[in-house]
This record gives C-alpha cells, sequence and structure tokens, in this order.
C-alpha cells in the first residue's frame, strides 16, 4: 500500500517557505537596481517633471542612434563612423552617447570655481580700467578747461586795470580842468566827453567785474569737479594693481580711436589683431556607457572621496586660498563679494548628503548580501542533509542490508 496520493502531488517544502525565499530575491533584485539608479542618476540630467516616462520601445529606440553607422567609401570599402553631434566617442563598444552632466562635484570643482571667480575679477577690473581711463581723460579735459579759464581770467585782469586806469585818468583829468582862470571855466563840449567817457568807463568796469566773479565762479566748480575727479579715479584704481595696460589697450577694448570728447558717438573703429576668446571649461563625462545595469553577483559599491577638497585649509594652495591677491584687490570696493565660498559649501553639502546616503546605501546592500549568504548556507544545508538521508535510504533498500548495520549506523 502506498503513501497518500496528496503527498506526491506538488514541489518539497510549505508555500510559505517558497514565498519567503522569493521574496527575499525579489528585494535583493530591487535593491540592485534602485542603488543602480541612484548611481546613474549620478552622471545623468534630472528627468524633467511632467514628461511621461520612457517606454522600452523608445529606450532601444534610443540607444539605437548612439551606434555607430556604417558608411560605404569610394573605393567600395565599409566603414564605421560614429554619429555626428556632441557626445563621448566609445571606440571599444561602438558607441557615442550624449555628454552626461554630474550632479555631484568632481574632483575639479574647486579649480572650476577658482578659474571662474578669477575670470570675473579680471573681467571687472577690465570693466574699472576702462572707467578710470575715461576719468583719466575727463580729468585732463577739465585741467584744459581750467588752464584757458586761467588765461581768460589774465585778460579780463588786464582789461579791468586798463579801465580803472582810464577812470582813474578821466578823474584827474578833469580835477585839472578846475585849475583853470574862472574866465576859461565855462563848460564846454570836453567837460560833456569826460562826463559820458566816465560813464562807459564805469559799465565796462562794471562788466568786467561781474565776468571775473563768474569766471571765479567757475574755476571753483572746476576745482571741485578736479578733486572730485581724482578721487574717483584714486578710488576706482584701487583694484588695478595687478593689471596694467596701456591706454591704447583700453581704446582697443573700448572699440574707439580716442577720447578727445566724451560726449560724442564711438568712432568707427576695426580690429586690426583680434584676441581669440579662451575655450571655456566644458562639461566633465564619463568615459564609459551604462546603458544597462550588470547581470553579475551581488557587490557593494566603492565609497565616494570625502570631501571636493582639502580637509583643512593649511592644506590649501595659494591660487585655491579665498584671501589670494586677486581677490583681495578685487574685494576693495564695495559689493564685490565673490559666489565662491558659497558655491563650495553647497558644493560639500550636497557631497556630503550624497555620502551619507550612499553609505546607507552601502549598509542595506551588505546586510542584504549576510542575509543572501546566510540564506543559501541553510538551504545548502538543508540540501545535503535530505540528500543524505536519500542516500540511506536507497543503501536501506539494498537485500543485503541488515539490522545490525542499521543499529550501528544508530549507535554512532
Amino acid at each position: 500500500m502506498g503513501p497518500p496520493a496528496e503527498l506526491l502531488r506538488g514541489r518539497a517544502g510549505l508555500e510559505a517557505w517558497h514565498n519567503e525565499a522569493k521574496a527575499t530575491v525579489q528585494a535583493a533584485q530591487q535593491l540592485r537596481g534602485r542603488c543602480w539608479r541612484e548611481a546613474l542618476a549620478q552622471w545623468r540630467p534630472p528627468h524633467p517633471p511632467g514628461q511621461p516616462q520612457e517606454t522600452p520601445y523608445e529606450r532601444r529606440t534610443r540607444l539605437q542612434g548612439w551606434r555607430f553607422k556604417l558608411d560605404v567609401t569610394e573605393a567600395g570599402e565599409t566603414l564605421e563612423k560614429p554619429p555626428e553631434g556632441p557626445g563621448i566617442t566609445l571606440w571599444k563598444s561602438k558607441m557615442k552617447p550624449p555628454p552626461w552632466v554630474s550632479q555631484l562635484p568632481l574632483p575639479c570643482f574647486r579649480d572650476h570655481c577658482v578659474s571662474q571667480s578669477n575670470g570675473l575679477a579680471a573681467r571687472y577690473a577690465s570693466a574699472v580700467r576702462l572707467v578710470v581711463s575715461r576719468l583719466h581723460q575727463a580729468l585732463t579735459e577739465l585741467n584744459e578747461q581750467a588752464k584757458r579759464l586761467n588765461l581768460a581770467r589774465q585778460r579780463l585782469d588786464a582789461a579791468l586795470a586798463k579801465v580803472r586806469t582810464a577812470l582813474l585818468t578821466n578823474q584827474q583829468s578833469a580835477l585839472v580842468r578846475g585849475h583853470r582862470p574862472p574866465a576859461e571855466q565855462a563848460p564846454d563840449q570836453v567837460d560833456a566827453l569826460l562826463r559820458w567817457e566816465r560813464k562807459e568807463l564805469q559799465r565796462l568796469k562794471v562788466e568786467l567785474e561781474g565776468d571775473m566773479d563768474m569766471s571765479e565762479a567757475h574755476l571753483k566748480a572746476l576745482g571741485n569737479c578736479q578733486h572730485t575727479l581724482s578721487m574717483l579715479c584714486q578710488e576706482r584704481g584701487q583694484v588695478l594693481e595687478l593689471l596694467g595696460q596701456p591706454l591704447r589697450m583700453v581704446l582697443l577694448e573700448a572699440e574707439r580711436e580716442s577720447w578727445l570728447s566724451l560726449s560724442r558717438p564711438s568712432s568707427p573703429f576695426v580690429v586690426r589683431n583680434p584676441t581669440p576668446e579662451p575655450s571655456p571649461v566644458g562639461p566633465y563625462t564619463p568615459g564609459m556607457a551604462w546603458p544597462a545595469p550588470p547581470q553579475g553577483p551581488l557587490t557593494a559599491l566603492p565609497e565616494p572621496p570625502s570631501s571636493p577638497g582639502p580637509e583643512s585649509s593649511q592644506y590649501l594652495e595659494a591660487r585655491e586660498k579665498l584671501t589670494r591677491p586677486l581677490v583681495r584687490v578685487y574685494q576693495r570696493h564695495v559689493g564685490t563679494q565673490l559666489p565662491e565660498a558659497q558655491i563650495l559649501t553647497q558644493g560639500s553639502v550636497q557631497l556630503e548628503r550624497s555620502m551619507q546616503k550612499t553609505a546607507a546605501n552601502v549598509q542595506q546592500m551588505q546586510a542584504t548580501q549576510r542575509h543572501l549568504r546566510a540564506s543559501i548556507r541553510d538551504k545548502q544545508t538543508g540540501f545535503h542533509v535530505d540528500a543524505s538521508v536519500q542516500r540511506l535510504r536507497r543503501r536501506r533498500m539494498h537485500p543485503r542490508s541488515s539490522l545490525v548495520e542499521a543499529c550501528q549506523l544508530l549507535c554512532s
């Protein structure tokens, strides 16, 4: 008589045991996929909000556009050429993915911030140098106007001296004519001319004295303007200690031939020796593409670097310090704070958060790895035990097996 039929059907083990093993495997696969997607998201731009999720067909089509294209030459040879456009050419895998942008500060992040700050300070110094040059030109024009005004005052003073001399001469002439004999003192045409001359000379004296007062006021105003311009030139020139070029270079940058008059528009200018613009720092891109997660065993992720720069200020180089000469000279003006420190702080905070999240993922992966190893070890032990029982029962089924042999195994 054989065993009941319900015991011979179905799989070995309880259904809860199968579900637990399946849940363990699925949790490990989901953890690996999530960590892989998070690691990949650090090198790709985030998914735009509101855009639908990419379908598998769209993803295959997008990856197919990265692969090399076959091109037939005039000689009949077949060549593989990478697709046109920006990207990173991977000759080994025959792909050219688009540039990937890192979401975390890279090792070159501090140098990039220093370069950007130095460029900002240099551009500011160039603009200030242009302003200072115009102020100097305006100061020169004021000096010329003051010289011309002084010459005019000298001429006015000479003319006023002659008028005063003429008035004195007119007065003396009238007094001398008063010593004539009584018979000759009758009013005549000469007395009328002397009176007319005195009136005209007095009118000229009043006009010349008014012109002298007005010129003195203008001279004082020019002096105040000269003092203000000198102070402005001195104050603006505080950031030009590390930037010295002749006025000709400033005129070339301002696209002017000269600054004889600041009120007129710029004169036509032709660039004779154009200087090419320096190429900007491009985005850092990895040297390999990650189109799909690996199919290998579950392994721990490598730990990221501790920080985007030195741990202490004493390890900074002179070109990386916020107290470098270029920054100190740039910050002599009010409102010229560089965003370098804030950007570095934000990058450090972002990297610290990523490190904490990565450490948590690593700990979770290590715990999952230990749990999987323990499960594998338990299942292998159970398999070996069941296999031993199966071999024992097959050996006992042999016709030569006896009770004595069975008792010896039980005693051992």
